[in-house]
């Protein structure tokens, strides 16, 4: 049987918290609100309005999370009240009716603050956020800005990136005209290219890892790298990570597949930044900054231009047509590492 809202009031904070905690631990996040929210909020300690900005966050309302939050007293903020905090600004952020800048660079404030605080595993929350969310770009752009999360965030990356490869393992394929002719998706056809092609290194060992493919199939891979780039983080995360050294095949695939309305759009963001963009890393992040400080409003301007046709578009261009009518250029037979 329930406590009802009556009998809840009435218990020390010690007791509410640990009703609370049950109550969490089974999910029942409306009943928690309910019951907290049924007297006065300053009767709650700081323990207990972080427990209510935290059922806030379950059920998705990040403004009464916030608000709720910032009634705790700065001293009693700990690394979980920043963990959490940091965390409703980042949903904002990813909320069109945010501004992401601003509501990005906030939440990157606040984890920056709750690694410099936290354990291990506050600090993995808080990377782990980065890393499946919208933050790494605006992260990659200003690590001076948070140092804290900045040094965690390149551990975090790195071991992931360590146990990936401990797990792959020797995988043969054969992809046949038949094959491609019957699929629906591209993404089988880029799968071997996508483990032996290497973009991380010189542009030199990019070109080189991909000799064995047909130059259409280097093509198919550029393009699939650019569209997972950009849906998922736009055209600045897409320059900004080892992705951009495949920027010219991205733009002269969509020529040479037929899809001229996704390479007159890419060409777009070519053209404002210069024309020719380096295949060197370093150097493509330092072109962002400075583009970003020329004229910040205008930049982003564009780049949010030519994001809306990507994820817009409902034309009929598509690389799976280009595949089909030349199912030849895309067979393989052969092993790699992969999942």
């Amino acid at each position: 049987m329930k406590l009802t809202k009556e009998e809840f009031k009435i218990l020390s904070n010690e007791k509410k918290t640990k009703i609370i905690e049950s109550l969490d631990y089974w999910e029942d996040r409306d009943y928690i609100i309910e019951l907290l929210t049924f007297s006065d909020l300053s009767n709650l300690d700081a323990k207990l309005l972080s427990e209510l900005g935290r059922a806030y966050i379950n059920v998705e309302e990040y403004d009464d999370a916030i608000a709720v939050f910032d009634m705790v007293p700065e001293k009693e903020r700990d690394a979980i009240w920043y963990y959490r905090y940091g965390f409703a600004y980042s949903q904002l952020a990813e909320n069109i009716n945010y501004d992401f800048e601003i509501n990005s660079k906030k939440a990157l404030s606040i984890l920056d603050k709750a690694v410099e605080l936290g354990n291990i595993q506050v600090i993995n929350g808080c990377c782990k956020l980065v890393y499946f969310g919208e933050l790494a770009k605006v992260l990659g752009r200003n690590e001076e800005k948070y140092p804290y999360i900045a040094e965690k965030y390149k551990v975090y990356v790195n071991k992931k990136e360590e146990t990936m490869q401990l797990q792959k393992r020797k995988i043969y394929k054969k992809i046949t005209i038949e094959d491609i002719q019957n699929c629906n998706d591209s993404w089988d056809i880029v799968d071997p290219m996508w483990n032996i092609i290497n973009i991380y290194d010189s542009y030199e060992d990019y070109i080189k890892s991909a000799e064995n493919f047909t130059l259409e199939q280097r093509y198919l891979f550029a393009i699939t790298w650019y569209f997972a780039e950009v849906n998922n983080g736009g055209h600045y995360q897409f320059f900004f990570n080892s992705t951009g050294i495949v920027w010219e095949d991205v733009i002269k695939g969509f020529k040479y597949f037929g899809m001229n309305e996704y390479a007159n759009n890419f060409q777009r963001v070519i053209g404002y930044l210069g024309g020719t963009i380096s295949f060197d890393r370093n150097e493509r992040q330092e072109m962002l900054d400075k583009s970003e400080d020329k004229n910040e409003e205008e930049f982003f301007k564009i780049l949010d231009e030519v994001e809306d046709f990507v994820f817009e578009y409902d034309g009929e261009e598509s690389e799976l047509n280009y595949i089909k009518a030349n199912p030849e250029k895309f067979v393989f037979e052969g092993e790699y590492l992969g999942y």
